[in-house]
């Protein structure tokens, strides 16, 4: 039975039906809530969401396409931007270091691209989730002064097996989802793969719950295990608290306040007076259409 038409959080959402198909683009393109995938697959349609998130020191963004072939197979793509907000050249601040010392730390615009494949493999019934299988194979453009001391590699596939399970509650229906993930992903993806500490591949958990306070309106959390590779930039799990509102069919505006820990934090580098990177929280915005 089909509860929405689209939905929602972290990073991207898609088109909300409850059955044999799915609704909300995550960050990295595929159906499921903003930073977890889902098993459910996107309603078949093209869907396209355009997704910004500003944390204070960094700004993400993320534009996605996705779309499924007979019910069974998804096919997505993704492309994250990660904006540090910083150049190679002294930003002014008068009080910190020079950046030209620290061409090592992440400077400019990083680009991630995400192609994503997932395949069905049980229909949600009375009785069981739906479960998928995915993989979203990932390249980061990230610089090699940044990867090259870490021993970290550009490009990497993050493989995970999906359950999601609608149930009733009282007169409301309660969404719950559970990801597990095999994954070398530093920060997703766009600070590389792996390390010269840490380059086997690390089982995540991941999941999502979500109230449907109506037929337009969801509320919910998500919560995102991530590894720790990289001795020197401390990376912590991911979360968020979502509201996605369906003002039509065919259209998904979603707000989250997240949170994402430190992202490559500099405590010995105090530029400006402050620990650039580190307590990453803000605003999620997101806008998706299906056609």
């Amino acid at each position: 039975m089909k509860l929405l038409k689209t939905a929602a959080l972290t990073l991207a959402m898609g088109s909300f039906c409850i059955g044999t198909e799915a609704a909300v683009t995550q960050v990295e393109g595929q159906a499921g809530g903003g930073i977890v995938p889902w098993g459910l697959l996107s309603g078949g349609k093209p869907t396209v969401s355009a997704t910004w998130v500003d944390t204070g020191d960094y700004t993400l963004s993320s534009v996605a396409l996705q779309g499924s072939i007979a019910k069974w197979v998804e096919l997505s793509y993704a492309k994250i931007t990660f904006d540090t907000g910083r150049h190679p050249k002294h930003d002014g601040l008068g009080t910190g270091p020079s950046l030209d010392q620290h061409k090592d730390w992440l400077i400019g615009k990083i680009d991630l691209d995400v192609l994503g494949v997932k395949v069905k493999v049980l229909d949600m019934n009375e009785t069981m989730p739906a479960v998928a299988v995915g993989l979203q194979f990932k390249k980061t453009n990230v610089s090699d002064m940044f990867l090259n001391p870490r021993g970290a590699d550009d490009t990497g596939v993050d493989f995970y097996v999906a359950a999601t399970k609608v149930m009733p509650i009282g007169k409301r229906k309660l969404l719950l989802n559970g990801t597990l993930r095999a994954t070398k992903a530093n920060q997703i993806g766009i600070l590389g793969f792996g390390s010269k500490w840490e380059d086997s591949y690390s089982a995540m958990f991941e999941g999502s719950a979500g109230i449907f306070l109506n037929d337009k309106t969801v509320v919910g959390v998500e919560y995102r295990m991530k590894p720790d590779n990289i001795e020197v930039n401390r990376e912590d799990d991911w979360g968020d608290l979502f509201f996605a509102y369906f003002p039509t069919p065919n259209m998904a505006i979603v707000a989250a306040a997240a949170v994402f820990g430190d992202i490559a934090g500099a405590e010995h580098m105090n530029v400006g007076g402050n620990n650039f990177g580190l307590d990453q929280r803000g605003l999620y915005l997101q806008v998706q259409a299906n056609f």
